[in-house]
């Protein structure tokens, strides 16, 4: 699926002024994410490491914004819930709008 620069920055701009640059860092920073494409697959498969696991990123954005939020959350009591789940949303929508 190819996604225009206009249509990422729109989907991106639902995000802004809610979020904290703080946690999107640290969430960048210990949640990597990979790609694994094969000459076979129409669009990639996303892949995030929580932990020392790697689960699928592409279809389980929920998921993964629960199982981020459940550990994150009490590292960051300043923030409000709101304000962390909302930054994982964007961190992860981040990845998942990349054509490749």
């Amino acid at each position: 699926m190819f996604i225009s620069e206009e249509e990422k920055k729109e989907i991106l701009s639902k995000y802004d002024g809610n979020t904290s640059n703080e946690l999107l860092t640290h969430l960048k920073r210990v949640y990597p994410v990979t790609t694994q494409k094969y000459e076979w697959m129409n669009t990639p498969i996303k892949f995030i490491q929580i932990g020392d696991k790697t689960k699928l990123l592409t279809g389980n954005k929920k998921l993964m914004v629960n199982k981020i939020t459940s550990i994150e959350e009490d590292d960051w009591k300043s923030l409000d819930t709101s304000v962390i789940r909302r930054t994982i949303k964007k961190f992860l929508d981040s990845y998942l709008i990349d054509s490749e």
